[in-house]
């Protein structure tokens, strides 16, 4: 990356119409101004058309999705239109700030041998609580993190930048999952690639109530299935039982213990 390279900004929206600007304008303010940005509608009814298309700057593109499929298939659809070699995706209600871009890719200018850069992010609960993630003493934050990423992940869609080929190579996301599909990319991502990580907050992260994650459903229905998928690998690294017995305590602090038992039955077969 001799030369200043284009970056392609994706930000998957659905009925934001209050939000979303924040969340370009943050794009727009960065420090790292080669780039461009990509709203991909997901097929909203509110007036997020109008709110996007009266931001003056020409970097801004609008794609309007006829049907709702999901934040995957509006990435990937995002990831096709784009026209940089670059890609960063972003959330339509977080915001990142100013030099977010600027030192991922200064810290990727000394550590060529990544397919992508991440970096921390500071999480704004619904309760007011703030929670730093991932935290400052955890171990194995980059380079080879296919095992590490098999038990939790630690890398939020908003701080995700990769290689536009890469991100191709290994099928971008899979749009049979409606939560947890960043979660399925990394792991994909990352069992070919290495991955860099810049160690400081560089955006902010809100959690409302009334996002994919807040759909418990779908999540542990997400969750059972790349537990089923990766089994083998979760065996070698001896950690298999303990995943299985993380998801379900989950499951019955959330007071569905006993479907999410029968589910994870059933896919471990």
């Amino acid at each position: 990356m001799d030369q200043k390279p284009l970056i392609s900004v994706i930000i998957p929206t659905y009925n934001r119409e209050k939000l979303i600007e924040r969340a370009v304008r943050s794009v727009l303010n960065q420090s790292y101004s080669k780039l461009e940005v990509i709203v991909v509608d997901d097929g909203s009814t509110d007036q997020t058309e109008a709110v996007v298309k009266e931001i003056p700057d020409e970097r801004v593109h609008y794609y309007k999705l006829l049907q709702n499929g999901g934040a995957g298939h509006a990435r990937n659809e995002g990831v096709k239109l784009s026209n940089g070699e670059i890609i960063a995706f972003h959330d339509s209600d977080d915001e990142w700030r100013p030099e977010k871009l600027q030192r991922q890719m200064d810290y990727w200018q000394e550590h060529p041998e990544f397919s992508m850069v991440y970096c921390a992010y500071l999480c704004h609960l619904a309760d007011g609580r703030t929670k730093r993630i991932p935290a400052e003493q955890r171990e194995e934050l980059e380079g080879d993190l296919f095992a590490p990423l098999l038990k939790r992940n630690i890398i939020g869609a908003p701080t995700i930048l990769a290689i536009k080929k890469k991100i191709l190579e290994c099928g971008g996301f899979d749009i049979s999952y409606q939560s947890l599909e960043d979660w399925e990319f990394l792991l994909r991502f990352a069992r070919e690639n290495k991955i860099g990580y810049v160690n400081e907050i560089l955006i902010d992260v809100y959690m409302g109530n009334d996002g994919v994650s807040s759909n418990v459903g779908e999540y542990f229905n997400s969750r059972c299935r790349m537990i089923a998928m990766y089994k083998e690998n979760l065996a070698e690294r001896n950690c298999y039982t303990q995943v299985i017995e993380d998801v379900l305590q989950q499951a019955e602090r959330c007071g569905i213990l006993e479907q999410v038992g029968k589910m994870l039955m059933l896919l471990l077969k």
